[in-house]
């Protein structure tokens, strides 16, 4: 029986080394920290034999590197625990749509909001991703086919969104939203963590800014616990996905979706152009519409996590297993609902008696 090959690259935080074991063998480019060293990187392949050393079915794991300490193998990064917003001539410069947008009585669709973070290419040496630009984008795109407006839509990618940006298009975010707003906040890209006696499995994880700069999930979750809304989405294609739970991102009213465990690296196709995750969750379960369950013709965010849990599972061989933390108390519908018909205007006479001769004119009413 012929084995089909799939290639896969981690999202997480090296420059990897890839070697070709034949046309039947998977090829995986992993990077990032592994519990069983300080940090691992290099290139997984499918066995021959079929055997596995990670524990991830028919994986082995080659060419283990130890850094020097220094994060050196990473690229260059600042470890800082904070990270301070530029100032908002920033935003106004480069997003000036996104500055002016606000919330309008009565428009439904002005209530809707997001950030959108998606990086392939980061600065200096670190490696480049081949998925998570493509992450954000499509689902940005999806967002505005279901009427999300444009300028409510905050698209970060690449060299852009640096760790200052990043917080800059948070803090525009909780700017704009009030309790009754209905928010989307994604991130896609690379992971890097520290050692933490306090998190569990040890790991305090941080989100990787082009230019090379941590945001740690304390920071992350201040900065996102100050966004207001009735209904939030937070989603996370990055490694150890479920590592961002801080108490300022779980919070009543949110789902929250991870492409991964605690513990697991998260995988990216570079023929799907996107991760595994945001494959089947975003393209084929939202605007596919794959993932429409009961067919009332809108995906929820927890019907496209379903149809991609498994799925996501199978096509990396159970190397990686998505999460859900559902507080919304509902489903989280990003459909926006359409606006309330304005009143008609009354007739001089409250029943009026229509002729019962000439033409006839009728109104119909459409909502």
């Amino acid at each position: 029986m012929m084995v089909q090959k799939k290639s896969f690259r981690i999202i997480a935080s090296v420059v990897a080394v890839v070697f070709a074991f034949g046309a039947a063998a998977i090829v995986l480019a992993r990077t990032g920290r592994d519990a069983s060293t300080a940090a691992g990187t290099g290139t997984a392949t499918k066995a021959p034999g079929g055997s596995s050393t990670n524990g991830t079915g028919s994986l082995s794991r080659l060419f283990p590197v130890t850094p020097d300490g220094n994060g050196s193998s990473y690229g260059t990064y600042s470890a800082a625990a904070t990270v301070a917003s530029t100032s908002s001539s920033w935003v106004n410069k480069y997003y000036s749509k996104q500055a002016a947008a606000r919330q309008t009585s009565g428009v439904p669709a002005s209530y809707y909001w997001a950030v959108l973070i998606g990086i392939n290419d980061y600065s200096g040496s670190t490696a480049s991703n081949v998925g998570s630009r493509q992450d954000a984008e499509s689902l940005s795109s999806y967002l505005q086919k279901l009427g999300w407006r444009s300028d409510h839509i905050f698209l970060l990618r690449d060299l852009p969104a640096t760790a200052s940006h990043i917080v800059d298009a948070i803090r525009w975010l909780a700017s704009k939203t009030d309790g009754s707003s209905t928010v989307v906040f994604h991130y896609a890209g690379h992971e890097n963590w520290r050692p933490s006696s306090t998190e569990d499995g040890g790991k305090e994880v941080a989100i990787w800014a082009a230019d090379n700069r941590l945001i740690y999930e304390k920071t992350l979750g201040q900065e996102l616990g100050r966004v207001r809304a009735s209904r939030m989405w937070l989603d996370f294609a990055t490694c150890r996905a479920a590592g961002f739970d801080e108490p300022g991102m779980v919070k009543s009213g949110r789902v929250l979706t991870y492409s991964s465990t605690k513990r697991e690296f998260s995988y990216e196709d570079p023929s799907l152009h996107h991760s595994v995750f945001g494959w089947f969750s975003t393209v084929q379960g939202m605007s596919g519409r794959h993932a429409d369950a009961n067919r009332d013709g809108r995906v929820t965010v927890e019907e496209a996590f379903a149809y991609a849990k498994n799925r996501v599972a199978d096509y990396t061989n159970n190397a990686q297993h998505p999460v859900i933390v559902d507080k919304a108390g509902g489903k989280m519908y990003l459909t926006i609902p359409k606006p309330k018909p304005k009143p008609t205007s009354s007739s001089t006479s409250p029943n009026p008696v229509p002729s019962s001769t000439g033409p006839k004119t009728c109104v119909v009413l459409c909502f």
